[in-house]
């Protein structure tokens, strides 16, 4: 299995002829590495209008990956969400189709299209770059050598991958976000989705991970922090009268009939990564790392240590009111223009 995974790696690499040409800039720019869901696309989004409305780091890929619904969807959903931003020039990567190992099924729970099953499925065609994400992430890293930051919103198969095709391709980049995982403070023992989706990458993002270079963001502190009343995004946020927020309403419309209150990971995620110091209050350093077998596969283990002993920083607490005003500012800068 680890022979055909190293082939794997050197087919790719082999395959990706020519580099990916891509204007030089100081300014930091983004990759988004997502698994098509209503949740994907508010954190796309807010992405989108921070770098619109507030000069924000420039979004200059989105890769596929995975997770919420199948790569296939995940492309179709991606197309439509750059479609209701009028963003189609942002080129899109198609990442891997399933986890390096054993699968896991997802639990459907932003609908089977992943966007609200609203009925609504029309976009304008965006054609895929021809190369495949893990080879995308490590050209763009070549070009925007540190300057890039990677937001890892989905299964982690296109950046283990990418970590193990280039072993220079972490210390290239900015900074790598990740959005998986939970930390256990009481008896609850169950996985977190990102993470359990594709357990063997986790496992090799962690291995590879050093804390200057990787934050992860779990799932546990965002629900314990940062659970915001579904009143709110539904007659406040939700009330914002643009094209974007109107298709997110749509978006969410399936999962936010079964829930009473509101948190979504990857809209947290993108908060920290574009206003993290002011909604950030605590993270630590942690040996961060992941159970691979037996009854508690998938469960993230951490051994809060020192930076010079940890592998990541880890976000530990965050603050609610400066992540509801980020967004708030967000999706109505719009209507302020």
């Amino acid at each position: 299995m680890v022979a055909l995974i190293y082939f794997v790696f050197l087919v790719a690499i082999f395959e990706s002829a020519h580099s990916i040409a891509v204007p030089s800039s100081s300014k930091l720019k983004l990759v988004i590495d997502q698994d098509g869901g209503a949740d994907d696309a508010m954190a796309i989004f807010m992405a989108l209008l921070n770098e619109k409305y507030y000069n924000g780091p420039k979004v200059i890929a989105i890769t596929t990956t995975h997770g919420n619904v199948g790569e296939d969807q995940v492309f179709n959903n991606t197309q439509r969400i750059l479609t209701v931003a009028d963003r189609r020039d942002i080129p899109i990567y198609r990442g891997n189709k399933k986890s390096l190992i054993i699968d896991s099924e997802s639990d459907y729970f932003f609908g089977y299209d992943g966007l609200g099953d609203n009925g609504i499925d029309t976009f304008e065609s965006i054609r895929a770059q021809k190369e495949p994400a893990v080879i995308g992430l490590i050209e763009l890293s070549k070009k925007y050598s540190g300057s890039l930051v990677v937001v890892a919103l989905g299964t982690l198969t296109n950046i283990a991958l990418a970590l193990r095709s280039d072993p220079k391709f972490l210390s290239r980049l900015s900074h790598l976000y990740v959005g998986a995982g939970n930390i256990y403070s009481d008896n609850s023992t169950e996985p977190e989705f990102n993470a359990h989706m594709d357990v063997e990458s986790y496992y090799i993002v962690a291995n590879e991970s050093i804390p200057d270079k990787v934050t992860i963001i779990p799932y546990s502190q965002i629900r314990k922090y940062q659970t915001i009343s579904k009143d709110w995004r539904l007659n406040v946020l939700g009330s914002i009268d643009t094209k974007i927020m109107q298709a997110q309403n749509q978006f969410e419309q399936r999962s936010i009939s079964v829930v009473t209150s509101w948190c979504l990971l990857d809209p947290a995620v993108m908060g920290i990564v574009l206003n993290g110091t002011s909604i950030v209050t605590e993270s630590r350093y942690s040996n961060n790392s992941i159970i691979l077998t037996g009854d508690q596969r998938g469960i993230n283990t951490n051994d809060f240590t020192t930076k010079d002993e940890a592998n990541a920083r880890v976000i530990y607490e965050v603050s609610k009111e400066p992540f509801k005003q980020l967004l708030y500012n967000l999706f109505s800068a719009e209507l302020s223009t």
